[in-house]
C-alpha cells in the first residue's frame, strides 16, 4: 500500500489486483471486499489521503475471510503511520 496526504482534502482509494493473480471475477471480488473497509475508515478519518492498495496474492491462495483480515491489518498499519506523521 502506498499513500500520500490528499492535496484536495478528499479521501481517494485505488485497488489494484493484477491479471496474473486471477481472472476478472477474482479481481472484482477483491475490490468489492476491500472497498467498504476503506470507505468506512475514510468517513471517520481526521486526515484525508490518497491511497493505492494492491492485492498480490494468487486467487488459489485467497478467500474472502483472508482478504477481510488483510484489509483490517492494512487499516491498522495506515492508522499507525498517520498517527506518527501528525
Amino acid at each position: 500500500m502506498r499513500w500520500i496526504e490528499s492535496p484536495d482534502g478528499i479521501c481517494r482509494f485505488c485497488f489494484i489486483a493484477k491479471k496474473k493473480n486471477g481472472n476478472a471475477v477474482y479481481r472484482n471480488r477483491c475490490r468489492r471486499v476491500l472497498r467498504p473497509f476503506f470507505f468506512q475508515w475514510a468517513s471517520l478519518s481526521e486526515k484525508p489521503i490518497w491511497a493505492m492498495i494492491s492485492v498480490n496474492v494468487k486467487s488459489s491462495e485467497m478467500n474472502s475471510e483472508v482478504l477481510r483480515s488483510s484489509g483490517e491489518r492494512l487499516l491498522e498499519k495506515l492508522e499507525g503511520r498517520l498517527h506518527d506523521s501528525l
